[in-house]
């Protein structure tokens, strides 16, 4: 059965932080562990349908080379911490609505209600907004609440 998914979108404003985190912008050296993180951070959810390995690293790479569009490595950010990777949120340019996508945000159950991912969505917003950006949306699972919850936190609204 196929999952429901649902479009949000958010009209770009300033962000304020609450907690701060060290960062960095994503490379396409990063492939491999944003690959391992995937595969921990969907593992045991709604979103999680059997892949490997293999198939969340195939997944980050085909998205860093342009499989939902453009990558804006310059709008991307991970939280790293003594090499392992911890949350991280890949931004691309979808060609397809001619608006920013954020094509992913994971986080290590591990490190899970710390944060993480909220600092690093708002960092890609702040990023966004100074390259001139005015929008962008992301698609969730119906039933991801958490993901759901994270993202109307933020701002985004739900639009077909």
């Amino acid at each position: 059965m196929s999952k429901k998914r649902v479009k949000m979108e958010l009209l770009l404003k300033k962000q304020d932080f609450k907690k701060n985190w060290k960062y960095r912008t994503i490379s396409k050296r990063d492939i491999h562990p944003l690959g391992t993180l995937m595969l921990e951070s969907y593992r045991d959810t709604i979103d999680y349908e059997g892949e490997t390995l293999e198939d969340a690293v195939s997944e980050v790479c085909a998205t860093l080379n342009g499989k939902y569009g453009l990558f804006l490595e310059q709008c991307s950010f991970l939280i790293e911490e003594n090499g392992q990777i911890l949350s991280a949120c890949i931004v691309v340019w979808s060609e397809q609505t001619k608006l920013p996508l954020i094509a992913y945000t994971m986080t290590h159950p591990g490190c899970a209600n710390q944060g993480m991912a909220t600092f690093l969505l708002k960092k890609s917003i702040t990023s966004l907004l100074a390259q001139g950006y005015k929008e962008v949306y992301l698609v969730v699972t119906r039933g991801n609440t958490a993901a759901h919850h994270l993202y109307e936190k933020i701002g985004f609204q739900e639009f077909e």
